[in-house]
């Protein structure tokens, strides 16, 4: 049920660095915050933020698909939000994505190495960002829903 609830961060509200050249608000994600997608969103709808930053240390996971999964929930960040990422791993994937969720440049996990690149400003406000995870609740509820009327209907022929 992943992204279905809500995680207990302690933070009231999101907040987002702003750039003193020109106000770009920056969200500053770390770590395993960035798998919650509404978590997330509220960076964007609540601190206007028009790029996400993601900073994390994957070496606990060593080398297993953990690292490589940790690194796909930003593509999934991206394209919830229509923002684009810049995703730092010292010990991971780090990695650029576009608003798409298209990986533009990567560093493989554990090298060491820098990289630069441009990425696109956004401040449209996508249905995702605007209405989170309704969807999936919704189907959950319908789910359960469904699961009383089979079992009222089964216990009721009996």
């Amino acid at each position: 049920l992943g992204g279905v609830f809500r995680s207990h961060g302690t933070q009231a509200a999101r907040d987002a660095f702003a750039s003193p050249q020109d106000g770009t608000r920056i969200a500053p994600i770390i770590c395993w915050e960035s798998i919650f997608g509404e978590y997330v969103t509220d960076y964007v709808k609540e601190a206007g933020a028009n790029f996400l930053f993601i900073v994390t240390n994957d070496g606990w996971w060593r080398n297993t698909p953990g690292h490589r999964q940790h690194n796909s929930f930003a593509h999934l960040r991206a394209i919830e939000t229509r923002r684009s990422i810049a995703r730092s791993a010292n010990t991971g994937i780090s990695s650029m994505i576009n608003q798409r969720g298209e990986e533009i440049e990567r560093i493989g996990w554990w090298v060491r190495s820098g990289m630069r690149n441009s990425i696109n400003s956004n401040e449209h406000i996508t249905f995702y960002v605007k209405y989170g995870d309704y969807l999936g609740r919704l189907s959950v509820f319908l789910g359960i829903l469904l699961l009383l009327y089979t079992i009222v209907r089964r216990f009721l022929k009996s």
